[in-house]
């Protein structure tokens, strides 16, 4: 009986959790269509087993042999000055530092700089996360352009960052 409790016990300790209710390495077809691009398998969702209810769509990429590798959600459009964009930003922002990511760069957003007010070049806010278990995420507001903004978070496994930094060297 002890032996069986530990078993349950250790069972979450190693899952391979990814986000929305998904699991790294899982198939993934079944959400969404399916568009092959290169040497990944591309899906676009509206929703997943955890939707979040920000989101407007998914991607979910891999390959067959992997599964699942890599995951970006994109929000809905909001105001770029907006008290509710920042609002899911912070939102986003504390889930992941809150699920133990760790932020190895930030860059803030330049919307009131020269480059953006004259020459249209804005730049949203971006955190970078590591996780322990080698997930990585990008949380960035997108400009889309001087009056309208989205929320774009992509999270990818170690082997995912690895193949792309190969492919583009």
């Amino acid at each position: 009986m002890k032996k069986f409790i530990l078993c349950l016990l250790m069972a979450p300790l190693t899952v391979n959790a990814a986000p929305f209710g998904l699991e790294w390495g899982e198939e993934f077809s079944l959400y969404g269509e399916i568009v092959q691009k290169g040497i990944y398998t591309e899906v676009k969702a509206v929703e997943l087993p955890k939707h979040d209810l920000t989101a407007e769509s998914y991607q979910l990429v891999g390959t067959p042999e992997a599964g699942l590798m890599n995951v970006l959600m994109k929000t809905f459009d909001y105001a770029l000055f907006s008290a509710q964009l920042d609002s899911v930003y912070a939102e986003l922002e504390d889930s992941l530092l809150e699920n133990g990511f760790k932020t190895t760069k930030f860059t803030p957003r330049n919307t009131s700089s020269y480059q953006c007010i004259f020459q249209g070049n804005c730049i949203g806010r971006k955190l970078e996360v590591n996780h322990n278990d080698g997930t990585s995420a990008v949380l960035e507001v997108m400009i889309k352009d001087r009056d309208t903004a989205y929320i774009q978070l992509e999270y990818s496994t170690e082997e995912f960052v690895t193949e792309a930094i190969l492919v583009n060297n």
